[in-house]
Parts: structure tokens; sequence; C-alpha cells
């Protein structure tokens, strides 16, 4: 199984590729070729040409969750590459999500990717199950419980209508389970919910050891809590292989390699061959 980080916050050694904000994979096994997550703007596009990638093999499309980070650049792929895919999200996907604090207000969510998506005439596969098994080495997980007091909802996070809006508690999360050489390893958008309560559910649901995480985990301001509570999981749990990025904070990054744990730092055009 072959990974490449299609865009990341941060550039690698490639230095051809665009950079941006956000977080896209590509995944290519024996069986299948999708895409998980689309990063912000469409940037990815044009790495996933630099990179000389076919994309008449890519079928499935998966977002982690609707946050403009994640989403946003469906409109790019499907404006470049047209509508051959299958666009597989959480049957809550499609409800308008926000940032709220005092201080500021913020619309998270692509509000017109559904329209996009109809008028383009591009399959929406909507996830209702825990379990979604997509090819022999992948597997869909979502509708996470929570299962740590360290993993709290975001309070400044909600969703719905302008008028009427309620906590959101990322209930259109989206983790991809990976069967590979190196252990069944978690692929994450972001871990709005936390990692441990989405490797919690998925081991429960499994049955299987969680070797490894590739993708954020929302820690880059959490509070000292989760942060603790988290790597302490991680280790107690000999999780060694961490390509982890985007959302986690440089600092959590810093005390996970003080572990010992073998960490890489996945920026954009990073390759894992797993």
């Amino acid at each position: 199984m072959k990974l490449i980080t299609l865009i990341e916050n941060k550039p690698g050694k490639d230095k051809n590729l665009n950079c941006e904000f956000g977080f896209a994979t590509y995944i290519e096994d024996e069986d299948i070729s999708l895409i998980f997550d689309t990063g912000q703007t469409g940037e990815f596009v044009n790495n996933i040409e630099k990179l000389e990638i076919d994309t008449e093999k890519i079928k499935n499309i998966i977002i982690s969750h609707n946050h403009f980070d994640h989403a946003g650049g469906v409109e790019s792929y499907i404006k470049k590459f047209g509508n051959s895919f299958t666009l597989n999200v959480n049957k809550d996907f499609f409800t308008k999500r926000f940032i709220l604090t005092p201080e500021r207000s913020r619309i998270l969510s692509c509000n017109r990717l559904y329209h996009t998506a109809v008028t383009n005439n591009v399959k929406i596969n909507f996830i209702n199950d825990h379990i979604h098994k997509i090819s022999k080495n992948i597997t869909l997980f979502t509708d996470f419980t929570p299962m740590t007091s360290f993993e709290k909802p975001d309070p400044t996070y909600f969703k719905g209508e302008p008028s009427m809006v309620t906590p959101d508690l990322m209930s259109d999360e989206i983790a991809l389970g990976l069967d590979t050489s190196k252990g069944f390893i978690i692929l994450c958008g972001c871990s709005h919910i936390g990692i441990v309560n989405i490797i919690k559910n998925i081991e429960k649901w499994t049955g299987k050891k969680v070797s490894g995480i590739i993708g954020g985990l929302h820690l880059s301001h959490a509070p000292a809590e989760k942060i603790e509570g988290t790597i302490a999981f991680i280790k107690n749990n000999n999780i060694r292989f961490l390509g982890i990025s985007h959302c986690t904070g440089e600092n959590v990054i810093t005390q996970l390699e003080n572990h010992s744990c073998e960490v890489f730092k996945n920026n954009t055009g990073n390759i894992f061959i797993l």
C-alpha cells in the first residue's frame, strides 16, 4: 500500500509542490486507488498533476469531516478531472458548521459542496454504519462514541442554521483503518472527537490492535489534560508508527519524539510504503 500526502501545511522534500493549511492524501493499494480529504482551496489538484497520479483509477473520494481545510478542494477536483468518482461522507456531513466565540464567528463548513456535487452528477455515498468496508485492506469508520474523560468536545464548535445552532460534537467524522505490512494503521483528518476515542471505538468494533497513526491529532491548541492523556495512551499502548501533521502541534510532535516513538513529520509530498 502506498500513501502520498497530496497537501499539508508545510512543504516536504519536493519544493515543487504547493502547500497550504489543510490535508489531503492519495492511497494506492492492490485493488483500489482513492483520495482521503482534499485540502482547502484546490491546490492539491496541481500537486496531483505534478506527481503524475492517474486519476482515471480514482473511483472514491472520502472526506473526514465537513471543514473547509479538508473538503474545500472537491470542486476544483471536479472541474479538472470530472465526476467519475463516488463521494463518501457521513450521513450528517452536509450540516452547516461554525466556530462561535465572543470575539469571532466563522463558517467552517463547505456549504456549496452539496449543490456542486448534485449539479455535477457526482454519486454521493452516505455512510450510516460504524464500519464500512471499501476494499480488501481499507475500512471506513464513523459515528464514534465518546470513551474518554479527557477528550471533550470543542465548546466553540456549533452546527445547524445560523438562527438556531447547537453544539457540534463532530458526528460526521470518518477515519480509515488500513491493514498494512506494518500492522493496523489509522488514517485521520483532524481527530476532532479525539484520537484515543477513535482508536478505542475501532479496536472495540474490530478486535484489532492499532499499531500506527497517520494524519492530524488536533492538539495544537488543546488543553494540557487532553495532550497529556493522548500522549500517555500512545506510549502505554505501544503505538510506534506516527506520521502526524496538520493540526497536531509542533510541541506535541516533540513530546512524542522524546517518548522514543517513531515519528515522521507528514508534510506535503511525503510517501509512505506500508
